[in-house]
């Protein structure tokens, strides 16, 4: 009697590999799934030891009173209140120059006659979503395709 593929992995086949490998990478990220609570359960004790030592039994919140903690903390605020002004200053500003150049388009006539093809062309060209447009050596357009 034959040995266990088990014992011979080199005989299996290609698909059964596959499977073994998914079903190794589905196992592994539900273990880690599953450990995600512990690990952060782990860091937040961690940090709660470290806030306890430093700053109740080693009584550093009393640096905090100081006048230059005061200033740390005007700066910082400072660049948080800038940070949050030059966000919405480009949220306006970006929606107000949307709406100014909302439609550039350049007369059918002018494109008409600069692409060398009819005004009928141009307003189909227009509705269209996708299109491919083959140009020859001197840029002049030598065919449209259109979907």
């Amino acid at each position: 009697m034959e040995s266990l593929i088990i014992d011979r992995p080199s005989k299996r086949t290609l698909k059964q590999k596959y499977i073994d490998n998914s079903l190794k990478v589905i196992m592994f990220l539900g273990w880690l799934y599953l450990c995600v609570p512990a690990i952060t359960f782990g860091v937040w004790y961690i940090a709660y030891t470290f806030f306890n030592q430093h700053l109740i039994l080693l009584e550093g919140y009393k640096e905090y009173k100081t006048i230059t903690s005061f200033w740390y903390l005007v700066i910082i605020a400072n660049m948080l209140v800038l940070t949050f002004a030059w966000s919405k200053g480009n949220k306006f500003f970006s929606k107000k120059n949307d709406a100014v150049h909302s439609d550039t388009r350049l007369p059918i006539h002018e494109t008409s006659s600069f692409y060398q093809l009819t005004e009928q062309d141009i307003i189909h060209y227009r509705k269209m979503k996708n299109m491919t447009v083959t140009h020859d050596g001197t840029g002049k357009i030598t065919k449209v395709i259109t979907q």
